[in-house]
């Protein structure tokens, strides 16, 4: 074969994608798995939703399969755009919206809109684990500040100043985050924005997770400026529409029109069909959905979150504000038998059918941690989950 490109050995392969395929390998041959890893919410769309836009294909299969232009349909464009405002309290309009093929596809042409070889990126680690090895593959220096539990992992804002300087030309902020399910403190997203400006820097401020609240806000950088930030959203997570690979990235329109530029040559435009049960949802579903959900993820949240204070007790671990995810910390027992979070994981799958993320694959920050999915079993299935972490880590003498 060819000698594969430059950088690609980067683009190692998600460890979430490699869970996933082993949990469907698992069922394949009848094995009932505890979904604790992929970062799905557990419900599924809005039944009239589906319903509506059933009939919705049926009545335009023509304009619902047809070509739009690369930001996306107007109408959708102008529903986000108000839609936005109404949370955020920041007037946007159409030409402050790009609709993407979800947030992966914005992350991507970001970094080729705007990213020179040599060009430094600041990230937190740990981190989404798309952002690292795409800024690699596309030859940036990437600097980390690491987080941890004990700021509740948010960067020390003095940190973040230190990395940030004139060859800066990405910083990225997840918030709230995935792995970690902390939400930022609006001083540090403050401080991100203003080393944004001050360095002629872009921010990228992913907030997918910005409606699944349980307690407190959420921080809207674009509410301290709009030139140096570009927001990133997605269908995937309130609506429970992650297959049908929907997002939209918020930003000036002197930045949007750079990346719809770059856009067309990755995707020419983002899928149709998408977009129009995107608008239903804006239009009639939204709230009632986000009020339904929130009561049941939170109430899931607290079964994990006990469930490990008193299951396993020498784990440190967050209890989440929002989001979808936990990341317990098991250092105090998998040190004891110098085991990587990654094998403990895999050997946790194989031998108690618990599906979980090695929290390395988030970074080094990540090391003996394991990423949960709260939200995605019944609270029932979740409390045997970590009923069978318990068990293995007995079984292995460190519990």
């Amino acid at each position: 074969m060819p000698k594969p490109a430059k950088g690609s050995e980067y683009l190692k392969g998600s460890m979430i994608r490699e869970v996933n395929t082993l949990v469907d390998e698992l069922e394949g041959n009848g094995v009932d798995v505890i979904k604790m890893h992929i970062g799905q919410p557990g419900v599924p769309p809005s039944s009239e939703l589906i319903s509506e836009f059933t009939d919705l294909l049926r009545e335009k299969p023509f304009e619902l399969s047809a070509y739009s232009s690369t930001p996306g349909i107007l109408e959708l464009r102008e529903a986000i755009a108000d839609d936005y405002y109404r949370y955020s309290g920041v007037k946007v309009s159409s030409s402050n919206i790009s609709v993407t093929t979800g947030s992966s596809e914005a992350i991507i042409t970001l970094a080729m809109a705007f990213l020179n070889p040599g060009d430094k990126v600041v990230l937190l680690n740990p981190t989404y684990l798309l952002y690292k090895p795409i800024m690699q593959y596309f030859n940036a220096k990437v600097t980390e500040v690491k987080v941890n539990i004990s700021n509740d992992f948010n960067p020390d804002p003095e940190e973040l100043k230190r990395a940030v300087d004139k060859g800066t030309k990405l910083i990225v902020l997840v918030n709230p985050d995935n792995p970690t399910g902390s939400t930022l403190k609006s001083e540090v997203v403050k401080t991100a924005v203003d080393l944004a400006v001050d360095n002629d820097s872009l921010l990228i401020y992913d907030e997918a997770y910005r409606h699944l609240y349980y307690e407190g806000e959420h921080v809207y950088a674009l509410r301290y400026n709009m030139s140096n930030v570009v927001a990133l959203n997605t269908f995937s997570k309130d609506p429970a529409l992650p297959g049908w690979r929907l997002g939209f990235a918020v930003a000036d329109e002197s930045i949007l029109n750079v990346f719809n530029r770059v856009k067309q040559y990755i995707n020419i435009n983002p899928p149709t069909p998408a977009q129009f049960i995107g608008l239903l949802y804006l239009r009639k579903y939204k709230e009632d959905f986000i009020k339904e959900t929130i009561p049941l993820f939170k109430e899931r949240r607290d079964v994990v979150y006990n469930s490990i204070r008193s299951m396993l007790p020498d784990a440190k671990v967050l209890k989440p504000k929002a989001g979808l995810f936990m990341f317990p910390d098991l250092s105090r027992y998998l040190s004891k038998i110098n085991m990587n979070d990654l094998d403990f994981s895999l050997r946790l799958l194989r031998e108690k059918h618990v599906g979980v993320v090695p929290g390395s694959a988030f970074g080094d920050g990540g090391a003996l941690h394991i990423r949960i999915n709260f939200t995605r079993e019944s609270t029932d299935r979740l409390r045997e989950g970590v009923e069978r972490i318990a068990e293995l880590l007995r079984e292995l003498s460190v519990l």
